[in-house]
């Protein structure tokens, strides 16, 4: 058995700490960062009224979990408020080199935001080898009651990678890809149109927010000799997610229009 370099260091950490590597994201079959880490022990799943997903570690407030990518702290729109927790969600798990989840307060080597714990997402470096990695998924969805994003008989995800190995002291990746992110229905509530519950479009609200993600990126690294490397890289995430919702039923339903809510998010990070 192979030993992993991460998880020997964890076990002399004065937290409680877990690493999740590539392989244990392959048999997971996660297709987000989201996807992999909410089955960990100690790691919930929250969401707030407006659909926001937040992450809570031990039980603390989804605002004190802190996450970072590749070390550096993500800069969400309103993490001061309700955490960062749509990050994960837009981070597509086929370029992840492994997962590290710090559980309870860390601030003293985090900083203020690390009260309940870190979520740090490390990313797949340039690879020394050529390879090209290409990832397809295609699925049927139908339901009775559908937006216009839903009605798309084909949603697909893809992701694809190319490394260059290394050629003299110098390499470089470069990816893209995109993921559908489907709808999580209200149990309860369905408006099927007309007489039915007086209501003209056939939808049921979303718990949260659905639509896709493209990522797109490049990085590389040039060493100068066996101790010294510098690494650079660039990323590209753009998503389009809505939310739709109404809570009456019956002669209510009438008089409370339907409510949707979109999130265009364009980031660029270097």
């Amino acid at each position: 058995m192979e030993a992993d370099k991460a998880k020997e260091e964890a076990k002399y950490n004065s937290q409680s700490v877990t690493v999740i590597t590539k392989e244990d994201i392959a048999r997971k079959q996660g297709k987000s960062v989201e996807d992999v880490i909410f089955n960990e022990v100690g790691v919930t799943r929250t969401v707030d009224a407006m659909g926001k997903v937040g992450i809570s570690i031990r039980g603390a407030d989804p605002r004190h979990t802190l996450i970072m990518v590749d070390g550096q702290p993500v800069l969400g729109d309103v993490s001061k408020y309700s955490g960062n927790g749509d990050e994960l969600m837009r981070i597509g798990a086929e370029n992840i080199e492994r997962i590290e989840i710090v559980r309870g307060a860390a601030s003293a080597k985090y900083g203020a935001d690390a009260i309940g714990g870190v979520v740090n997402v490390i990313t797949k470096g340039p690879k020394s080898t050529p390879s090209i990695q290409v990832n397809a998924e295609g699925r049927y969805h139908s339901s009775r009651y559908t937006s216009d994003y839903e009605s798309s008989a084909l949603p697909s995800n893809f992701f694809l990678r190319a490394d260059s190995g290394k050629v003299g002291n110098f390499s470089i990746a470069g990816w893209t890809s995109k993921r559908d992110v489907m709808p999580v229905y209200s149990k309860d509530r369905t408006y099927g149109g007309g007489s039915e519950n007086l209501w003209y479009e056939k939808f049921k609200p979303s718990l949260r927010y659905y639509g896709d993600v493209k990522n797109s990126g490049v990085s590389g690294a040039y060493g100068f000799n066996p101790d010294h490397k510098i690494n650079f890289s660039f990323n590209r995430e753009r998503e389009d997610v809505e939310r739709r919702n109404k809570s009456a039923l019956g002669i209510g339903g009438i008089f409370e229009p339907m409510q949707v809510f979109n999130q265009n998010m364009k980031r660029d990070t270097y």
